[in-house]
């Protein structure tokens, strides 16, 4: 990952020249952020704060850049080394003693070993479901580099990487208690694959964020949500909003219709579904 900002030894490793990186430094192509530390013009602003700030990106802003879906925040999460994390008390820490700092922003492996100390429970367990399912660890390099942490793995067991976004993962954590059987991903005849199927007839659909920027996705989902009605099944839709942000509201109304029996509205046969 090329963030536009490097410690000195990086730059040496790039091969740049003591004599360019000087004349770099003079014309401004390269600012200094602290010591042993630089930026190029066009370099990432958040970490460029991170780094400015006397540690690097770690933890949950580190996460995001390497693809990885975790909850909307304006903290941006920064971290030390051994020697610099004790002066700030609010950055994030990890469990045991603190890494060295190699790039500006923390591999994958290093930025999840400060998660699972600064996320809550279920934010962790989003950010280890949007790994699994993007290929970026396997669950036996997950459990193998928490070290049996107990926190680390009670999110592993809330997690099969089946989720293509946070949200679905966060619907599927939050109905958990209500007792229905959650199947994610399934695959049913006539309507294709779904994000959730409740029980035996509820389907939830978990928009994106960006999902009515696309018109012709909105259409699609809207015909699809009539062939589920038109065989049996009830299509809920959600937005990334109602999910993130109205839980509040949103929760209680789906908890009561399961409550009542919604979801066990026996099918025929033709129209069973089946996992992924």
């Amino acid at each position: 990952m090329d963030t536009g900002v490097y410690s000195r030894g990086q730059l040496i490793d790039r091969g740049l020249p003591r004599r360019d990186f000087e004349r770099a430094v003079a014309d401004g192509d390269l600012v200094r952020l602290r010591h042993g530390w630089y930026a190029t013009q066009g370099a990432m602003p958040e970490v460029v704060r991170a780094v400015k700030a006397g540690g690097v990106l770690s933890c949950a802003s580190a996460l995001r850049l390497h693809g990885v879906w975790v909850l909307p925040t304006d903290r941006l999460h920064v971290r030390g080394n051994a020697a610099t994390a004790r002066a700030h008390p609010t950055w994030c820490r990890r469990y045991g003693r603190q890494s060295p700092e190699v790039a500006a922003v923390d591999d994958l492996p290093t930025a999840l070993l400060h998660a699972v100390r600064c996320l809550s429970r279920e934010g962790f367990a989003v950010v280890c479901e949007s790994v699994l399912n993007k290929g970026l660890m396997t669950p036996s390099a997950l459990e193998t580099l928490f070290g049996g942490s107990p926190a680390a793995m009670r999110a592993l067991t809330m997690c099969d990487g089946r989720a293509e976004s946070g949200t679905e993962t966060m619907v599927r954590l939050r109905l958990r208690t209500c007792g229905a059987t959650i199947t994610p991903q399934a695959q049913i005849p006539e309507v294709g694959r779904v994000d959730l199927l409740i029980g035996a007839s509820m389907i939830i659909e978990v928009d994106g964020f960006a999902y009515h920027a696309d018109p012709e996705a909105f259409e699609n989902d809207r015909l699809r949500d009539l062939h589920a009605r038109a065989v049996g099944y009830d299509p809920i839709r959600l937005t990334y909003r109602q999910v993130v942000y109205q839980w509040d509201v949103v929760g209680p109304l789906l908890a009561e219709l399961i409550s009542r029996g919604d979801h066990l509205r026996p099918l025929g046969s033709r129209f069973r579904h089946s996992r992924v």
